[in-house]
């Protein structure tokens, strides 16, 4: 069945990543694929030639795969942790504030920005802040001191409604992306990193990582090979690696390498434990190792897959991408 409104090379074009994924997967099935937006892709209808199925991408989520329950579980962060907890999956600690009034009277008393504020009086530094249903790495912070935390509640109330606060750990990174229990691929993330010229300062050089528009600011903070700070106003030498603090995900300027088909056992088990926990059927689970021990970081429900289109893996995109048009348009 040939596409309709859309040829194979018209659909490479969407701006819409997923739409393009969806193209390419319908093509391979003999399945008939149309955007409804234009040019954009972040609505697009697929079908099989007597089924239809609608996908909403973007802000949407075009995972069939998943069920609303599940996937509202997986979107709140302090939710998932705590689903996770329950059901004996390792997690990271941490807190959650929320970081406005509004809603105030729907909740009971112990996490308004006021508690929030006490907390980071006496807490230990650096911790690692996050907005509860935020996606890319946005608002996803290293904080230093109380001030720096006092000034990124006001900064994430302006878009979000809560946080979670957890310890920072330096670990290596891991995701495993699951579907229908089984760890179809991992790789390991990289955080974002910069290479000094011996003329311009960290700053400078972190301004000039390409990341996605809506991604949160890179800091000028990093640490070379050996561990040592190197801030701001720093000048690294030339070829000297700086490794960011922050998130590593690819929207801020992230990288993967280590990709391969399946997972280590160990993480393999851990990812479809947390995914069959939540109630899954896709998802990538974000994971530390701990070094001797596994904890689970997130896990998301709508995760993107950029990194097998950069890899040329488009074997595996078709087969979410079979499994999802199975569940559509069943």
């Amino acid at each position: 069945m040939a596409s309709d409104g859309a040829s194979h090379a018209n659909a490479k074009k969407l701006l819409s990543a997923q739409a393009r994924y969806a193209a390419r997967t319908a093509a391979a099935c003999g399945y008939g694929f149309r955007s409804l937006d234009g040019g954009d892709g972040y609505l697009f209808e697929v079908r099989d030639g007597v089924r239809a199925a609608t996908f909403a991408a973007g802000a949407g989520t075009p995972y069939a795969l998943n069920d609303a329950r599940a996937a509202s579980i997986a979107r709140d962060k302090a939710f998932c942790a705590e689903v996770l907890r329950q059901a004996g999956v390792p997690v990271l600690p941490g807190q959650m504030f929320f970081v406005t009034k509004r809603w105030a009277e729907m909740r009971s008393p112990g996490r308004e920005p006021e508690d929030a504020m006490a907390f980071a009086a006496r807490a230990e530094y650096p911790l690692f802040c996050k907005p509860l249903s935020a996606s890319n790495g946005l608002y996803a912070e290293i904080i230093e001191s109380a001030a720096e935390f006092d000034d990124y509640i006001v900064r994430v109330a302006r878009e979000h409604f809560a946080i979670l606060v957890q310890p920072y750990v330096r670990a290596s990174e891991y995701r495993v992306f699951v579907l229908h229990g089984r760890a179809l691929f991992s790789y390991r993330k990289v955080s974002p990193q910069v290479i000094g010229d011996g003329r311009r300062t960290l700053r400078e050089l972190v301004g000039a990582v390409p990341r996605d528009a809506e991604a949160t600011a890179l800091k000028a903070r990093g640490r070379d090979v050996s561990g040592h700070l190197q801030i701001g106003a720093d000048i690294p030498g030339d070829g000297e690696v700086i490794i960011l603090e922050g998130p590593a995900n690819r929207a801020a300027g992230g990288g993967a390498n280590e990709l391969r088909d399946g997972a280590p056992e160990a993480m393999a088990d851990l990812a479809i434990s947390a995914t069959h926990a939540v109630g899954l059927s896709l998802a990538a689970v974000d994971l530390f190792d701990l070094g001797g021990s596994l904890a689970v970081i997130e896990v998301n429900s709508n995760p993107m897959i950029a990194t097998l289109e950069e890899s040329g893996r488009w074997d595996l995109i078709t087969e979410i991408w079979r499994a999802n048009f199975e569940a559509a348009l069943r």
